[in-house]
């Protein structure tokens, strides 16, 4: 998919008045700093990974994930990830990060590396509810658990490809009340869910779906399910990740939530590789959660 232009015309015709407001001409980074310093205890030595499959967090069937805990020889309590799938909303599963998952346990850091399965049918016909109160669910799970797994009960990176950098940037900006999440990491996320033209025809119906509205209707089921408009000067540290030949969802996204970003001047990186497809390669997600965790420039 090509750069996308829309005229003056479509963009007033919209319910999205404000993207009027930004150019779509960069594609150049911006990091507006780094967290501030704090205790971490990511660098302390460990020695492997016990693996905890299939831990349940409710009562539905994919309301499971993959539990990676780090046997730390410092004994202080491991940081968290929690890694959320791709598939359109609407399909995936764990196993399809197990990439991610594997290159994160050979950097031996002191991380709990959760590897989510979320809900992926709703018979209420609106799916953003169930999987954000899936999400959230799992994450009041490990904080009450924290004690017993030896993980943090703050501080957790949420990192997400394709739906689940959705997902993962719309539970960080509207749902994290608690400030439990310090960081979002989303690759290849949709961000901007309103315009239709900036949605790939395949996955207008699932976003349809998503939101329990079509493209025809009034536009606030959209506008609540997209982390652009979802962003405010609370939000957390963001790393937008995302394919210059990207087909399915089209690097504007990305520079869209950017310049929002920093008009609230939230901490954030937006990266465009070049020549990258849609699915950003597992070494460069994994790269990007851990310089989260030790307080460094994504890249």
């Amino acid at each position: 998919m090509g750069t996308l232009y829309f005229s003056q015309k479509f963009i007033h015709r919209t319910a999205c008045l404000a993207l009027g407001l930004l150019s779509l001409g960069s594609t150049g980074c911006q990091d507006l700093g780094l967290m501030a310093p704090d205790t971490s205890s990511i660098n302390d030595p460990i020695i492997d990974h016990v693996e905890l499959k299939n831990v349940s967090y409710g009562k539905e069937p994919l309301q499971k994930f993959d539990l990676y805990l780090p046997l730390s020889l410092e004994k202080n309590p491991a940081e968290v990830v929690v890694l959320l799938h791709g598939g359109g909303w609407v399909s995936g599963d764990k196993s399809h990060l197990i990439p991610t998952v594997d290159l994160l346990k050979k950097t031996k850091k002191n991380l709990a590396i959760v590897n989510l399965n979320y809900r992926i049918a709703s018979d209420v016909g609106k799916l953003l509810p169930a999987q954000l109160a899936d999400i959230q669910s799992a994450v009041q799970f490990l904080v009450k658990n924290s004690e017993k797994y030896n993980i943090k009960k703050k501080d957790y990176v949420i990192a997400g490809v394709s739906a689940g950098g959705h997902l993962a940037l719309t539970h960080a900006y509207r749902d994290n009340q608690e400030q439990v999440v310090q960081a979002v990491v989303a690759a290849s996320a949709p961000t901007e869910l309103c315009i239709k033209e900036l949605i790939d025809k395949s996955l207008q119906p699932n976003v349809q779906y998503l939101v329990g509205a079509e493209y025809e209707k009034p536009y606030d089921n959209f506008i609540n399910a997209s982390p652009y408009y979802l962003a405010s000067f609370r939000s957390p540290r963001t790393i937008l990740l995302y394919g210059e030949k990207d087909e399915l969802v089209p690097w504007q996204h990305g520079l869209l939530l950017q310049k929002k970003l920093k008009a609230l001047k939230v901490q954030h990186t937006y990266i465009l590789y070049p020549g990258e497809p849609h699915f950003i390669t597992p070494e460069k997600v994994t790269r990007n959660i851990i310089a989260v965790f030790q307080n460094k420039p994504a890249s």
